[in-house]
C-alpha cells in the first residue's frame, strides 16, 4: 500500500507540475504544525517529488519556493498560535497528554534562545514544538521571524537539492531511469517509515513496559507462590534492562516466525519461489553499468574479509575493556550465523540465479552474506544502544538497518542470491543477534564504551572495505556481470513442439498464479503491431494526468482509459494494443498484452528472435459509484483469442494437456509469426 501511494504521487508528480508544488508546500507547511508535523513524513516525500527535476518533469526553482514559503508560514502559524493563546494552549488536547514533549521544547528553548528557531527546523522531535512555545514564552515577533526565514532559507534547499541530485544520478543511468527513480523513491520512503516506526517504539514501549512491569511486581507480591517468586525474581523494579529484554523479545519472536515461514515456501514451493524468479527478472530489467559498479561495491562491503576485520577490531576493543563476556558473544554472534548458514546450504541445495561461487558456495539458501552481517551488526547495535540515549538508538538501529539491507538487496540485484535467500538470512540473523542480546543483557551487562566500540568497528569497515574493493572490484564487477538463460531452438522445433517449453500461466511479482498466456509471437513487437492495425488494433491511449483522471469522472469512453500495467515473471510488457470487441457498443474492448521470454528461434535465413508471450482479454467498464469508473476482466479467455487470430495470417492453433486447462480456457494457445517469413520448416 505505501509502495502505491509513492507510486502514485510521484506518477502525478511529473504529469502535472502544479501538483507537485502543491504536495510539497503542503508537506513543508503540515510539517511544521504542533504536534501534528511529528507523523508528517515531509523529508522523504520531499526527496521522492525533488528526484524528478533533472528528468525535465519539474522545476528546481519552483520547488525551492515552495518548500521554503511552506515551512516559513507553517512555523509562522505555530508562533502565532502559541502567542495568542499562551499557557492555556499547552495545558489542552493533545498536548496535556504529552507533557514529555512540551518540556523537551521548553528547556531547548531556554538553553539556546533565539537560535532554537533555526536550529529546531533541522531537529526531529523537537522541530514541530519549538515554535508553538516561543509564542507561549512571547519571544520577540522580529527575532523568530528573522530565524525563521533563515532557518526555511536553508532547510528548503538542503532538501530540494539533495533529492535533484538523486535524480540526477538517476538520469546519467540511461532507459530505466523512470523505474529506477521509483524504486529508489519507494525504498527511501521504506526506510523513512521504518525509522519512524522505531523511534515511535523506543519511545512508547519503554514507559507501557515499565508499567507492565510495576502492576505484575504488585501483583506477584500479593501472595506467596512458585511462578509469583519467579517473577518477582524477574520483575524487580531495579532492573532496568526489561523493556529492553521486552522489545529484544519480540524481535526474536518476530524474526523466528519470518525465518520458518520463509523455510516452509522454499520447501513446499509455495509462491514465495516463484516470486522469486519474477523479482530476480524484474531487477534485471533495471541494470545498468553505474548501479551494478555502486551494488558490486555494497556487496563488497559484506564479504568475509571485511566481516572478519569488523569482528577482530570488536574483539580488540573488548579485549582492552576486558569485557570477556561481549567479546565471547560478538565472536557467536559470527560464527554460529556462518555455519549455520553453511549447514543449511549443504542440505537443501538451493541453486543460485548465476553461478557466482564454487564448492559448497554455489548452493544459494540462506544467504550468508545477509544472516553474517545482520548477527554481527545487530549484536554491536545492542550493546551500543544499551549505553546511549533513545535518540542514538534510533540512529544506530537505522543505520544497521540500511547497511544490513543494502548487502541483502546487493545479492539479489546482482543475481547471487533468490529474494527468499536473503530473506531468511536476515531473519536468522536478526533473531540470533536478538537472542544473544537478551542473553547478554540479563546478567547485568559490564560496559563496553559505546564510542569506542562504534570508532573500532567503523575504523575498520572504513579501511579494510577501502581496500577490499580496490583489491576486488574489477574482478568482482566481471563475476557479477549480467547474463542471460536463453534456450534457442530451430523455428520449426518451436513451431511444432518447443512452444510447449514457455509457462502456460502468467506470474505476478508476488509469485501468484494470473491469466492464461494463450499467445506466442515470434518476431519483433513492431512487426505484429502492424500486422494487427488493419485489424483495428492500436496502442491505447499514454498514461497522463488527463487520462489518470478520466478514472474519475462519471461517463468516459474507453478509448480515453488507459490499460493497467502487468508484470509476467517480473519482465514488463514490451506492446500493448486495443480494439473495441465486437458487439459492445463503446462498453467493452479487447486488450493484447505481450511480454518477452528466453526462448529464441532460429529462421532458416539467419534470423533470431525472441518468443514473446501473451494474453488477450475482455474489458468491460464498470461504475461501482457516480464519481468512479473500473474495468473488469471477463474469465474468458478463448473468445478474445480466436478474435486476435483473424489478424494473424500466418498462425496455428496448438493445444496443451488436460491438466494445464481452467475456466474460460480451454488450453489453446495461438502460434504467430511474421505473414512474409516462410514456413517455419522452410
Amino acid at each position: 500500500m505505501l509502495a502505491s501511494v509513492v507510486n502514485a504521487i510521484v506518477t502525478f508528480s511529473r504529469a502535472h507540475q502544479e501538483l507537485a508544488y502543491g504536495v510539497i508546500f503542503i508537506v513543508a507547511f503540515a510539517e511544521a504544525l504542533p504536534v501534528f508535523g511529528a507523523f508528517v513524513p515531509g523529508d522523504a516525500v520531499i526527496l521522492a517529488i525533488s528526484a524528478l527535476v533533472p528528468t525535465g518533469a519539474l522545476r528546481l526553482g519552483p520547488l525551492i519556493v515552495a518548500a521554503t514559503v511552506g515551512a516559513v508560514l507553517g512555523d509562522g502559524l505555530s508562533f502565532w498560535l502559541g502567542h495568542h493563546y499562551r499557557r492555556s494552549i499547552v495545558s489542552r488536547w493533545p498536548f496535556s497528554r504529552h507533557p514529555a514533549v512540551v518540556a523537551r521544547g521548553e528547556t531547548f528553548l531556554q538553553r539556546h534562545g533565539g537560535k532554537s528557531v533555526f536550529i529546531a527546523r533541522f531537529t526531529p522531535g523537537v522541530r514541530a514544538i519549538v515554535p508553538l512555545l516561543a509564542g507561549v514564552l512571547e519571544m520577540p515577533s522580529g527575532r523568530f521571524y528573522a530565524m525563521n526565514v533563515l532557518s526555511a532559507a536553508a532547510w528548503g534547499p538542503a532538501h530540494i537539492l539533495a533529492g535533484a541530485a538523486i535524480g540526477a544520478t538517476l538520469v546519467v543511468l540511461g532507459a530505466v531511469a523512470g523505474r529506477l527513480a521509483m524504486l529508489a523513491a519507494v525504498l527511501l520512503v521504506l526506510l523513512a517509515a521504518f525509522v519512524w516506526g522505531m523511534r515511535l517504539a523506543i519511545r512508547r514501549l519503554p514507559p507501557l513496559m515499565t508499567l507492565a512491569q510495576q502492576r505484575l511486581w504488585v501483583w506477584a507480591q500479593r501472595r506467596d507462590s512458585w511462578l509469583r517468586r519467579q517473577l518477582l525474581s524477574i520483575l524487580d523494579p531495579a532492573r532496568r534492562e526489561l523493556p529492553g529484554l521486552a522489545l529484544l523479545g519480540v524481535l526474536l519472536g518476530a524474526s523466528l516466525w519470518l525465518f520458518f515461514g520463509v523455510l516452509q515456501d522454499v520447501l513446499a514451493g509455495d509462491p514465495l519461489v516463484r516470486a522469486n524468479e519474477a523479482v530476480f527478472h524484474f531487477l534485471q530489467t533495471l541494470r545498468t553499468v553505474w548501479v551494478d559498479r555502486a551494488m558490486v561495491a555494497v556487496t563488497e562491503l559484506g564479504d568475509l574479509t571485511v566481516v572478519a576485520a569488523v569482528t577482530f577490531a570488536a574483539i580488540l576493543w573488548l579485549l582492552w575493556r576486558r569485557n570477556w563476556r561481549a567479546m565471547a558473544h560478538v565472536i557467536a554472534a559470527v560464527a554460529a550465523a556462518s555455519l549455520f548458514t553453511l549447514l543449511m546450504k549443504v542440505t537443501l541445495r538451493v541453486p543460485r540465479p548465476y553461478a557466482v561461487s564454487s564448492g559448497w558456495g554455489i548452493f544459494a539458501f540462506p544467504s550468508g552474506h545477509s544472516a553474517a552481517n545482520a548477527a554481527l551488526y545487530g549484536f554491536l547495535a545492542v550493546v551500543v544502544s544499551w549505553e546511549v540515549g533513545p535518540r542514538w538508538r534510533v540512529i544506530v538501529a537505522a543505520l544497521v538497518t540500511l547497511f544490513v539491507g543494502a548487502i541483502a538487496f546487493s545479492r539479489v540485484y546482482l543475481g547471487a542470491h533468490w529474494l527468499s535467500d536473503v530473506l531468511a538470512g536476515i531473519a536468522f540473523g536478526t533473531a540470533w543477534a536478538a537472542f544473544l542480546g537478551i542473553a547478554y543483557l540479563r546478567r547485568d551487562p559490564q560496559p563496553v564504551g559505546a564510542g569506542g566500540l562504534c570508532a573500532a568497528a567503523g575504523l575498520a569497515l572504513l579501511v579494510t572495505g577501502a581496500v577490499h574493493i580496490g583489491q576486488r572490484h574489477a574482478a568482482d564487477d566481471r563475476l557479477y556481470a549480467p547474463r542471460t538463460h536463453v534456450t534457442r531452438v530451430a523455428a520449426s522445433q518451436w513451431w511444432h513442439e518447443a512452444w510447449s517449453m514457455l509457462p502456460a500461466r502468467r506470474v505476478d511479482l508476488a509469485g501468484e498464479i494470473g491469466a492464461p498466456l494463450t499467445l506466442q509471437w515470434a518476431g519483433t513487437p513492431a512487426a505484429l503491431a502492424a500486422q494487427l492495425a488493419p485489424d483495428g488494433w492500436k496502442a491505447p491511449v499514454p498514461w497522463s494526468i488527463r487520462s489518470a483522471l478520466a478514472w474519475l469522472t462519471p461517463h468516459p469512453s474507453l478509448a480515453s482509459l488507459p490499460v493497467l500495467p502487468h508484470l509476467e515473471n517480473g519482465r514488463p510488457e514490451v506492446l500493448v494494443l486495443t480494439r473495441a470487441a465486437p458487439g459492445s457498443a463503446g462498453e467493452a474492448r479487447l486488450v493484447l498484452r505481450l511480454w518477452r521470454s528466453d526462448l529464441q528461434v532460429a529462421f532458416p535465413d539467419g534470423r533470431t528472435v525472441s518468443v514473446l508471450v501473451g494474453t488477450v482479454d475482455e474489458e468491460h467498464l464498470e461504475r461501482p459509484a457516480w464519481f468512479l469508473t473500473t474495468t473488469r476482466e471477463l474469465p474468458d479467455y478463448d473468445a478474445p483469442r480466436d478474435r486476435l487470430a483473424a489478424g494473424l495470417p500466418d498462425r496455428r492453433l496448438v493445444e496443451r494437456g488436460p491438466r494445464r486447462r481452467g475456466a474460460g480456457w480451454d488450453g489453446g494457445v495461438l502460434l504467430g509469426r511474421p505473414a512474409l517469413s516462410g514456413s517455419p520448416g522452410d
